[in-house]
Parts: structure tokens; C-alpha cells; sequence
């Protein structure tokens, strides 16, 4: 597509200044503007997935593919139940909140079977986790326990997997 573009306004600049020509020059013009607004519609419409088509995909994904697409799930899984607790939806933030997790040990476990991803993989938990303490943090206080409990575990995933990478001694201080 972007050839085509690149073409279009090649020819462009090498039409005379007749008055076929500047009919024609004009054509092209909007040919390429044309052109070039079907590439960014087309790159637009790529980008949107909804997360269900996601959360199919992380489902029918294997290894490294599947470490990916899990955490991408839960990132949104993650805004979505922000979204929630901000329009007072607790019961549904916090089932969300539960996926969040889920994902997360899908995400590990898909890292750890294939031995690939699996420093991208504790590096998006650690900062899953993060987003999720600053969310848990806006809530009010009756709302914070099941959020910190998803933090405490997705920090597990994350020291087991450290483990998993390093060995014993990548276990965090005041662990067992």
C-alpha cells in the first residue's frame, strides 16, 4: 500500500502543467490522499481486537505466543476492571480482577513450559502488579482486600517464575 502511494505521487510531480495535465495531476492527488486514508483505516482496523477475540487467541496460543497473549489479556482484563470500580461495579471489577490473575499464571506456566518469554513474562507481572496496587489504592477501603490478595499472588507467579530463571536464591527475602 504504501508503494502504491509512493507511485501515485511520483506521477503526480512528473505530470505537465496543460490543462489535461492539471486535471489528471489533480486525479492522482486524490487517488494518493485516498490511497493513503485506506492505509491508516486498514492499519486502525488491525489494531482493534476485542478481548474476547484475545482472550480466544491466548486460549488456542502454545509457549511463548501464548505467555504473550495472556498478559495482554490480562493488561485489559486490568483497565477494564478499573473502569468498573470507577462506575461502581465492584462485583464485576473484582471477577475481573480474579481473570486478571488466572491470565497471569497462564501467562507463567505457558513461559516456563517453553523456556522462552520468561523474562518479558516476570517484567509485564512486575508491572501488572504495579498497575494493580496504584488501582487498589483509589478504591475505597472495604474494596481493597480481594485486590491485594490478586497482588500477593501475582507476585508469587512472579518470585516462582525468578525461581524458575535463577534457581533458589532468586527467592525474595522473607519467603519461604
Amino acid at each position: 500500500m504504501a508503494d502504491l502511494f509512493r507511485s501515485l505521487l511520483e506521477r503526480v510531480s512528473e505530470i505537465g502543467e496543460g490543462q489535461a495535465g492539471i486535471h489528471t495531476k489533480r486525479l492522482l492527488e486524490r487517488a494518493a490522499a485516498v490511497a493513503f486514508l485506506v492505509m491508516l483505516i486498514g492499519i486502525a482496523l488491525a489494531g482493534t481486537e476485542t478481548a474476547t477475540q484475545l482472550k480466544a487467541r491466548a486460549d488456542a496460543a502454545h509457549g511463548a505466543d501464548q505467555a504473550k497473549l495472556c498478559l495482554e489479556y490480562a493488561r485489559l482484563q486490568l483497565e477494564s476492571s478499573n473502569t468498573l470500580f470507577t462506575d461502581g461495579q465492584v462485583d464485576k471489577a473484582q471477577a475481573e480482577i480474579r481473570e486478571v490473575v488466572e491470565y497471569s499464571r497462564k501467562a507463567a506456566d505457558a513461559a516456563s513450559s517453553s523456556g522462552k518469554q520468561l523474562k518479558e513474562t516476570e517484567i509485564k507481572l512486575r508491572k501488572l502488579a504495579e498497575r494493580m496496587h496504584d488501582i487498589g489504592e483509589s478504591l475505597a477501603f472495604e474494596d481493597r482486600p480481594p485486590v491485594r490478595q490478586a497482588i500477593d499472588e501475582i507476585q508469587q507467579i512472579r518470585s516462582d517464575l525468578m525461581v524458575k530463571m535463577w534457581g533458589p536464591q532468586a527467592e525474595p527475602k522473607g519467603k519461604s
